[in-house]
């Protein structure tokens, strides 16, 4: 289950370094032309790369609908495992909740903010580095 639940992330992730690739190809071309065609390639692809990795760790959060709920079910001990399964059923209300409504009453919880953009940012960071 852990490495279906993986499978999701893991495919964003290698899209991701294949739009890096592109990226890296594009910068080491001989200068390339001002054209609208090579401006929306360049701006596609770096949609893409954004778009990828944010999917990819936003899919990780360890909420039950999410793929890393699966995974924090595969890794739990069995005897803590009904008690996490037990708020599965109430998953699609509590990510509403998490994303939608605590941001709109205490700003500073903002999910998305706080746990999703710092990985995101270190991520684009490594591929940043690597090509």
């Amino acid at each position: 289950m852990m490495l279906v639940a993986i499978a999701g992330p893991g495919m964003n992730f290698l899209l991701a370094l294949l739009a890096a690739l592109g990226l890296a190809l594009m910068a080491m071309a001989a200068p390339l032309p001002q054209s609208f065609g090579t401006q929306f390639l360049l701006a596609n692809l770096q949609n893409f790369l954004l778009i990828n990795v944010f999917l990819g760790v936003f899919n990780l959060l360890p909420i039950p609908p999410f793929d890393g709920g699966h995974v924090v079910e595969g890794l739990l001990p069995r005897r803590l495992l009904p008690g996490y399964q037990s708020i599965a059923r109430f998953g699609f209300p509590l990510v509403i909740f998490l994303l939608v409504i605590l941001p709109m009453i205490a700003p500073d919880a903002n999910i998305v903010e706080r746990i999703v953009v710092p990985p995101v940012r270190a991520i684009l960071g490594l591929f940043a580095a690597f090509f």
